[in-house]
């Protein structure tokens, strides 16, 4: 069914107009690895400050607050970068494990920035309130710091699979 769908789409109009334009796809994925670097900047400078790798500088609330509209902009901007690769070559991206996985490791990634984001709103304090707040943290801030290495080596991947 999906091998179906990405023969239709391969044939579209807007595809096979993407395809034609050689300077299309380098442009996209220049813009698309741009915001990979400006999120995972993000991501990192929140992560490293819930691992308690660095510590001076902004509190933790005004750091988060400070990241969060770069978070959710370049995560739009690689949806619709994303997008558009997807429709340039369908079954390059849907019939891909190396996709899929990245997929999940993005809903993953920002699944846990939303849940740090939230608490942080609700209490700025609330990842230093306690030991065991400290030790999830700590925990969060690793997983974000794999999870992100991950979403870059599986998209890596992609274009090898």
């Amino acid at each position: 069914m999906i091998e179906q769908f990405c023969d239709w789409l391969s044939r579209t109009s807007i595809s096979v107009a993407f395809q034609s334009a050689n300077w299309f796809v380098p442009l996209v994925q220049t813009v698309h690895i741009i915001a990979i670097a400006i999120l995972l900047t993000s991501v990192y400078v929140v992560s490293f400050r819930l691992i308690g790798i660095t510590r001076a500088g902004l509190p933790l609330a005004v750091l988060t607050a400070k990241s969060t509209p770069w978070v959710w902009v370049t995560l739009c901007v690689l949806l619709g970068t994303g997008a558009l690769l997807t429709i340039t070559e369908p079954a390059r991206e849907l019939l891909n494990w190396a996709f899929r996985v990245k997929m999940l490791l993005v809903l993953a990634l920002a699944g846990i920035l939303l849940v740090v984001q939230i608490r942080m709103r609700r209490s700025p304090e609330y990842w230093t309130e306690s030991p065991s707040r400290r030790r999830a943290a700590r925990a969060i801030g690793i997983a974000a710091v794999i999870i992100g290495a991950s979403i870059v080596t599986a998209g890596r991947w992609i274009a090898y699979v």
